[in-house]
């Protein structure tokens, strides 16, 4: 009897440990969870604050491209010497590679440069060309369409009013606003002559090149050259 007393004594005991040793692991367990569960919250914190700091940011918008040809720029404004260089230069490159030799050769005078309403005309006209196919991708074909149908019917007609009292002698006009020189037939004396000095089919005269130095030079300086004579 003594002896199963002992022996459940001791099994009370044996139980008592495992269930210190089972406590333990569960402590530890829970101490190892608690550790991970900090860890994530600390991670948790920080992408929220980093969503917190995008969404304050203002984005950058990007610019659309505006469906418009833009600013023109104007003859009768204030130009500077600079700026009109610049212009000249872009309209006569247009007019001699693109709208003369293509649309209106046949109603082209080599004094155009002279009339003050076709470069007006000219200028916008060449800029619609340029919107029409030098603005990228997404263009509608109908803009093309546009300027061929409209705007050269309508440069043909500004160009035919405003030369019609330039370019060769003829019946009801002997003395031409602008002169374009007549060949001279082969004489006894001569019987080959020199050419003209230009022909009424000629993009521009001779004396186009000083003719436009002059426009310039009587333009205001432009804003650097000024600063650097100062300098």
């Amino acid at each position: 009897m003594e002896m199963l007393l002992r022996l459940t004594g001791d099994l009370s005991d044996v139980r008592g440990r495992v269930q210190d040793l089972e406590d333990q692991g569960v402590a530890a367990t829970l101490e190892s969870l608690d550790t991970k569960v900090g860890g994530l919250k600390e991670t948790l914190a920080a992408v929220v604050e980093a969503i917190q700091q995008l969404q304050a940011e203002p984005e950058e918008e990007e610019e659309e491209e505006p469906d418009w040809p833009g600013t023109t720029p104007n003859w009768t404004d204030d130009l500077d010497q600079d700026q009109a260089r610049e212009l000249w230069d872009g309209l006569t490159e247009w007019c001699q590679n693109k709208l003369w030799p293509i649309y209106v050769q046949d109603v082209w005078k080599p004094c155009w440069y002279r009339h003050m309403r076709l470069r007006v005309e000219l200028t916008w006209v060449w800029r619609a060309y340029e919107w029409s196919y030098e603005k990228g991708k997404g263009v509608p074909p109908t803009r093309v369409a546009e300027w061929h149908v409209r705007w050269v019917k309508h440069i043909e007609a500004v160009l035919k009013e405003e030369l019609k009292e330039c370019g060769l002698p003829r019946d009801g006009l002997p003395r031409p606003k602008h002169r374009v020189p007549l060949p001279q037939p082969p004489t006894e004396e001569d019987e080959t002559p020199a050419p003209p000095p230009f022909r009424v089919t000629d993009f521009v005269d001779p004396t186009f090149f000083e003719w436009v130095e002059d426009n310039i030079r009587k333009r205001r300086p432009a804003e650097n050259s000024e600063d650097e004579k100062a300098g």
